[in-house]
């Protein structure tokens, strides 16, 4: 006899729900190309690169990031090989483990069947899967932050372990805290939530107060050259546009359209309302999530008088946490059992159909390098005049030249590559590829009129004209 055989059920569902969302995740990994801060990564990451000039290119081209992910990334492509291909495995990994994070924390909130409503929901998350296709850091954000908000409710509710507990928390939350600087949210949100539990229900914070003074050190202290750089500039490189983020504040994005946004949006809201009792008036778990999302928005708009706008919906991928969690516990708490059924089915019929949409609609929103370079390919002529963006001063050619010379081993082994200002009368013919990252941009083709274009195809962000001497 089975002593338990409703969580040996639960267990394997679990396991399915998961086993899902990690093949959804690898679905199509490399539908699109590398976009402009893919190669930046991609670039950075060279492990042909010492410490030191893998941290100069880091400067020179990451310096809003702190340079964790691409060092993983450095060392992850010793192991496999310097492949754009095979690039994108690192976050495929990041974002296949923070599946299974997204159950733990539910049971860690609630000790029932919760956990599998907001594993479901973490498994065909459009944003989840979106990032854990892309060559940034991101995926890793989404990680590390799952685990530093398992531990610290870990460490809250087993309060006989705090010290053993303590330790994952402090470890995760540095790695955290040095993935991305928009998770010091995260810290902020817990050190809130403490000071609610002390005055409220006299919880001891004591020991809490510690270990965030320890990690906040800690953080400071690795992350202090970081730190610097951004100081040392007085402007961001990208603002928010106000319109967008109270348009839904960015839910159509987190979930893939509009109305998929709003209704999560008008849902969660709702559910708040509707659970504000226990949210409130209760000794629980539920309002450090509510403050969670408050601080995603309420701490970057307030940076942003001050400094700079600096939100981008990304930025804050971690709001998913919150979002799916709260979402999936308010739901259960609902006493009324035929409006739950209905909400649990309402969600899980609407989630999944939008899901299956996306995947069956997939559309290229990346540049189609690889298709370009396989008409190129089959031409006969080998010389590849690479023509950037112009009127930057990001080393956008640096990164897509070393991008696009090793998408491929033809690409390596029989094309030739030359910078638009390399280009001399010596050749006899070439392609000229115009990466074109704003789609309304226009490639200014050689004035030389000793070459005479024979034809051009359009790609999605790349133009492909072939020239040949007159």
């Amino acid at each position: 006899m089975l002593k338990n055989p409703n969580k040996i059920v639960n267990s394997i569902i679990y396991l399915v729900l998961v086993s899902v969302g990690i093949f959804t995740i690898f679905y199509q990994i490399n539908f699109d190309g590398f976009w402009l801060d893919e190669m930046n990564s991609f670039y950075v990451a060279d492990p042909n690169l010492s410490f030191q000039e893998t941290l100069l290119r880091h400067n020179e081209t990451d310096w809003h990031n702190p340079k964790l992910f691409n060092f993983i990334l450095k060392n992850f492509f010793y192991l496999i090989g310097y492949d754009p291909s095979l690039a994108r495995y690192l976050p495929f990994i990041f974002g296949s483990i923070s599946l299974f994070m997204f159950g733990a924390i539910s049971y860690q909130i609630k000790k029932d069947n919760t956990f599998l409503i907001t594993t479901f929901l973490a498994c065909i998350s459009i944003y989840l899967i979106k990032y854990s296709q892309e060559l940034r850091p991101y995926s890793l954000l989404l990680l590390t932050s799952s685990l530093n908000i398992f531990f610290y409710f870990k460490l809250l509710n087993n309060p006989k372990k705090k010290y053993i507990n303590s330790i994952p928390f402090i470890i995760f939350s540095i790695i955290n805290y040095s993935t991305h600087p928009f998770s010091l949210i995260i810290l902020f949100s817990q050190f809130f939530f403490s000071l609610y539990r002390y005055f409220l229900f006299k919880k001891s914070i004591h020991f809490l107060l510690f270990l965030y003074l320890l990690i906040f050190i800690f953080y400071l202290v690795i992350n202090l050259d970081y730190i610097l750089i951004q100081i040392s500039f007085k402007k961001y490189m990208l603002s928010y546009d106000i319109k967008n983020v109270l348009d839904g504040f960015y839910f159509p994005r987190f979930f893939g359209s509009k109305i998929m946004g709003y209704t999560y949006l008008i849902l969660l809201f709702f559910l708040i309302i509707k659970n504000r009792s226990i949210i409130f008036k209760e000794m629980n778990n539920y309002l450090f999530f509510f403050i969670l999302i408050i601080f995603c928005y309420f701490i970057p708009f307030v940076y942003g008088i001050i400094n700079t706008p600096v939100l981008q919906d990304r930025y804050i991928i971690f709001i998913l946490i919150p979002v799916l969690v709260l979402t999936s516990c308010l739901i259960t708490e609902l006493k009324n059992k035929r409006f739950k059924l209905f909400l649990i089915l309402f969600i899980f019929v609407i989630t999944l159909s939008n899901h299956f949409i996306e995947i069956f609609k997939r559309v290229n929103t990346k540049p189609q390098f690889a298709l370009a370079f396989e008409n190129i390919k089959d031409s006969g002529i080998k010389n590849v005049i690479l023509y950037p963006q112009k009127d930057t001063s990001y080393p956008v050619g640096n990164l897509v030249i070393n991008y696009v010379k090793n998408i491929n081993f033809w690409v390596k082994n029989n094309l030739d590559f030359y910078r638009y200002e390399e280009l001399t009368n010596d050749l006899k013919g070439f392609w000229l590829v115009c990466y074109k990252p704003n789609l309304d941009y226009d490639c200014e083709i050689s004035k030389n009129d000793k070459y005479k274009i024979l034809e051009t195809i359009k790609f999605y962000q790349v133009d492909l004209s072939l020239y040949k001497l007159k």
